[in-house]
């Protein structure tokens, strides 16, 4: 029985339970055979035949040309060994005996995949994966395929490949469960394992630590007891990650030691955005945009992606006002931000004026979703030089803005990103010469934001905050938002911000969070619009709801997405969507929606 404890976007931790017998995932198996012992606090073997009953041992019948006649916990049928260039060769293969529940995939197998969606195979492994190690893009699209054809209540077997460098890669594409083999062979050749990469015999001159491997043992079963070590460590390490939400930023760093992995890392982000996406949580812990695969997180390309589809700015912001970030977040946290906003605030007028924050991975960030993720928890390295890659998202962030949003009057206030944020401006006023939070450069800033604002009618602080409250809805809800706002006032201080309409409490921004947590009456305005819902069978939730509950959910939810729990139209509850939409309909294990308010019956 499969139990998923945490989600880290495609990776999984939990437990796996045969019989009385529970395995932690992801999980390692562990070679047996007479000359090769697993450690001593494995809890799988893959063997060809099964000889600790206390054990859960994977059983390889091997290849049709030479099967085994041996059972074990999870048996994987006789295999047809055929390279990729054969593709279908062996789609006439017998995948699965009566006893064993792990099929074979070879990627692009269509016929096999086809029956493995159908029989809800409890093990899928993946075929060639050896093969594809010098297939990077090929690797990418198989795993693809089988999470998407085996369901997420199969696990997925990747064997002979895993190495402590690429152990976390693996986990975050999808797999569950990986094997000693490689490990074991490279032993044999005299190579140490590390995080970073192999180490030859001839590396060894200058040990790295005291073991019987590093100072100068040679015999195969230090090298791999050394080695088993070290990939227990990285196993450990990544668990550690999937549970603090923190894998993707792991996997960045493991993978520039590997050409290999940063191809992989790269064809999933270039080519599988959508499906890297839906599995993304809308919400997670601080994280450092350190490398150049950082500027294609899923979670950022989201951002950006949210801000072209379904923001449009505040009504009443007539000025432009164009701003460099700063390390720390939320901006308007910092030191330099809050001078730049006293300075806007001694203007007169400073409800008149949209703040603009220009930076880099996110390209620009209104003002009023400086709280939302990721705008609050990224760090990046500043040295003031901007890459071409960095300045391109810029740039087509902004024309991309521009079109949609319009103002009078346009203000640049802005450090070294001055110069190419102004190439693609039509009109413009620069009030800053690199330094924005110099003393001449704030009265300048003050000087020009009062004489562009004369003429107009001074905006009331309480209407800018009801539509700053209103872009915010509609970024988290689309157009559920704007139901949401409707006749109702903003009240509090920020960023604890309540939304009241008739003395009714709709939500609150919740500062840390950064995201509008619904009550049950703003529940209703969302259900109105069909959007973020969650369908259940006919009862009311007295805890949290599980995905057996659930009959069908908007396809728009990701984890931590608030979400309406409904029974044909009824609201039953509203909470945080621990699953995605897709998890939750086929599912029926585990916890989907965390909820925060119940309806009685």
């Amino acid at each position: 029985m499969l139990e998923i404890e945490k989600r880290c976007v495609l990776a999984r931790s939990g437990t796996w339970g045969l019989d009385d017998r529970t395995i932690s995932l992801p999980a390692i198996a562990f070679v047996q055979t007479e000359r090769i012992r697993p450690p001593e606090n494995a809890e799988l073997f893959l063997s060809n035949e099964k000889s600790d009953p206390s054990k859960v041992t994977i059983v390889d019948k091997g290849s049709i040309f030479s099967p085994s006649e041996n059972e074990g916990d999870v048996t994987i049928a006789p295999d047809y060994p055929y390279p990729m260039s054969l593709k279908g060769l062996g789609t006439d293969t017998e995948r699965k005996t009566e006893k064993q529940e792990a099929v074979v995939i070879h990627p692009g197998d269509e016929e096999a995949l086809r029956e493995t969606a159908k029989e809800g195979a409890e093990v899928v492994v993946m075929g060639n994966a050896v093969e594809l190690l010098r297939h990077p893009m090929e690797f990418v699209e198989g795993m693809i395929t089988l999470r998407s054809s085996a369901g997420y209540g199969s696990l997925i077997y990747i064997p002979g490949i895993a190495s402590p460098s690429n152990l976390a890669l693996l986990c975050y594409c999808g797999g569950d469960i990986f094997d000693t083999t490689r490990v074991v062979w490279e032993s044999r050749s005299g190579n140490l394992l590390t995080a970073e990469g192999r180490w030859g015999p001839t590396d060894l001159k200058n040990p790295s630590c005291q073991c019987p491997a590093c100072a100068g043992g040679k015999d195969f079963e230090d090298v791999l007891e050394r080695n088993y070590l070290t990939l227990q460590m990285e196993m450990g390490k990544t668990i550690h990650h999937i549970k603090n939400g923190t894998l993707r930023e792991y996997v960045e760093k493991r993978s520039v030691h590997d050409p290999w992995m940063i191809a992989v890392l790269r064809h999933m982000d270039l080519k599988h955005y959508d499906h890297q996406e839906l599995h993304f949580p809308i919400s997670g812990p601080k994280f450092h945009a350190n490398t150049k695969e950082s500027l294609y997180r899923p979670d950022i390309l989201r951002f950006r992606r949210r801000i072209k589809e379904r923001y449009r700015k505040p009504e009443s912001a007539k000025i432009l006002l164009l701003l460099p970030c700063s390390a720390k977040k939320p901006y308007s946290l910092s030191k330099s931000h809050a001078i730049l906003r006293r300075a806007v605030k001694d203007s007169g007028n400073q409800h008149l004026v949209h703040e603009v924050i220009i930076t880099s991975p996110l390209g620009i960030v209104p003002r009023e979703l400086e709280l939302f993720f990721p705008a609050q928890h990224y760090d990046i390295p500043v040295t003031g030089h901007w890459f071409e890659d960095e300045i391109s998202i810029v740039k087509e962030d902004l024309v991309d803005y521009l079109e949609k949003n319009e103002y009078d009057k346009t203000m640049v206030h802005l450090g070294s990103e001055k110069d190419f944020v102004c190439d693609v401006l039509d009109e413009y006023a620069s009030t800053s010469d690199g330094s924005p939070t110099s003393a001449s450069n704030l009265s300048t800033l003050t000087e020009e934001l009062s004489k562009a604002a004369s003429g107009y009618e001074r905006v009331l602080g309480s209407s800018r905050k009801s539509e700053d409250m209103l872009t915010r809805c509609v970024f988290q809800f689309g157009k559920g938002g704007q139901e949401l706002m409707r006749s109702a006032e903003v009240k509090g201080r920020y960023p604890n911000l309540k939304i009241f309409s008739d003395d009714k409490q709709l939500g609150m921004l919740v500062g840390e969070r950064g995201m509008i947590s619904l009550t049950l009456e703003g529940a209703e305005r969302i259900s109105n619009n069909n959007v973020y819902c969650v369908e259940i069978d006919d009862f009311y939730p007295e805890g949290n709801l599980f995905a057996v509950g659930v009959t069908g959910a908007s396809q728009e939810i990701r984890i931590g997405d608030d979400v309406v729990v409904r029974h044909e139209g009824d609201v039953r509850g509203v909470g945080v969507a621990m699953m995605n939409w897709k998890e939750m309909v086929e599912s029926d294990r585990g916890e989907a929606v965390r909820i925060r308010h119940k309806k009685k019956a």
